[in-house]
């Protein structure tokens, strides 16, 4: 019987990861009692050995991973900043486009600049830096019939915390602007401390359904040094309100996270949270649900190019998977971009209604991943899994 470390915070996700590995060809005794101080203890001596470590990111034990290569994984890399830190991946892609000049991703992503402001009283000499923006939002007072419109975010944040969207100057410097003592939240971030932002243009003309933006929150798998998949069942997660170019304030027309409804009385589940191959219900053809999977794929297999290209900030090894939250937006000319990626994705946001789709990712997870490392070679791949993107890596654990 082999042993696994078992611990997510979040109940939601930690029931799916247990029933996954009951239904395993595999047997497992599961432990979920993993003290504090797990990565730091010394787990390479102990006389019942540890086959699998599926913990929060802070609890893995490193030194074990690396002196155990053939016989334990974890459920995450160490180092993999380059993929979902926003302003490195923006330099890995960069990077990559001066190589591969006709690459998908010099369409689909947007225009990128990294933005550093250590304080609100430099941000002139931030703007400095970003020049086009300055340039633009100053035109946008002589032309405001088609104004340009950008989108900022912090690098490192996720669940929507800190993202706006602005088309003056004004607006920008207010996002940075000191907040009165009275109105501060003690469980929001305070911006004012973090230094490191993307800011990028914003697309004006996302594809609606009844009037609402959505984006597409994929779930990719990849696998050892490196073998990534892409998951075909994809949520369509939806904004609250009617999509409004003139109220660029309004968050919940803008930005579609789930997280940032659930506290709004007129939330309702099943119509912010739906599934992206049934959005053929709601006017869109197939054949097009169809072409836009087939642009994602080819998405991802430029994006991990570019990341595992460049080793300082992205390390696949041979004994640890890891799925990531990716998210995609789709204008009106169904034209797919990559938006972000996300370690240790919020699949609560998945929803009741819908927790098959993450209960069956995670079998396919212990299927695919899993299963196969220990010896299990008998399985076929899953046909929710879709290979996007396969390249033999350099190990450097020893």
């Amino acid at each position: 019987m082999l042993r696994a470390l078992i611990h997510l915070d979040e109940p939601y996700t930690r029931t799916a990861v247990i029933k996954a590995l009951e239904k395993s060809k595999l047997k497992w005794d599961i432990v979920q009692n993993i003290p504090a101080d797990n990565s730091e203890a010394d787990l390479i001596s102990q006389s019942r050995p540890i086959a699998l470590q599926w913990l929060e990111y802070e609890l893995i034990n490193w030194s074990l991973l690396a002196a155990k290569e053939e016989t334990t994984m974890a459920n995450a890399y160490c180092i993999r900043k380059g993929l979902i830190r926003k302003a490195q991946l923006s330099y890995n892609v960069s990077k990559y486009l001066s190589k591969h000049p006709d690459s998908i991703l010099r369409q689909a992503i947007p225009e990128t600049w990294l933005f550093e402001l250590d304080h609100i009283d430099y941000m002139d000499e931030a703007l400095n830096e970003v020049f086009e923006v300055e340039r633009d939002l100053k035109e946008n007072d002589e032309n405001p019939e088609n104004k340009h419109v950008f989108i900022i975010k912090p690098s490192m944040a996720n669940k929507a915390a800190g993202i706006h969207v602005f088309d003056s100057l004004d607006q920008l410097c207010g996002i940075f602007e000191e907040p009165e003592e009275e109105d501060s939240d003690d469980d929001e971030e305070d911006l004012t401390q973090v230094r490191e932002w993307v800011i990028q243009r914003y697309i004006r003309n996302p594809l609606l359904v009844n009037n609402r933006k959505f984006h597409i929150r994929a779930y990719v798998l990849s696998v050892s040094n490196i073998e990534v998949y892409l998951y075909r069942d994809m949520l369509a997660l939806f904004a609250l309100r009617p999509y409004d170019l003139d109220n660029l304030a309004d968050s919940l027309a803008h930005i579609s996270n789930t997280c940032i409804q659930t506290d709004q009385a007129d939330f309702d589940e099943d119509q912010s949270v739906r599934l992206f191959w049934e959005l053929n219900k709601f006017g869109i053809e197939d054949r097009d649900l169809g072409h836009m999977f087939a642009q994602m794929q080819a998405i991802l297999a430029d994006v991990f190019d570019a990341c595992t290209s460049e080793m300082t900030t992205f390390q696949a090894v041979p004994n640890a998977f890891e799925l990531f939250g990716v998210d995609f937006l789709v204008d009106d000319n169904n034209k797919v971009y990559f938006l972000e990626a996300n370690a240790f994705p919020d699949f609560k946001q998945t929803g009741s209604k819908l927790q098959h789709v993450v209960q069956e990712l995670f079998d396919a997870t212990v299927e695919t991943a899993i299963e196969p490392f220990f010896g299990d070679q008998t399985g076929e791949t899953n046909p929710k899994l879709v290979k996007v993107f396969s390249k033999k890596l350099l190990s450097l654990q020893h």
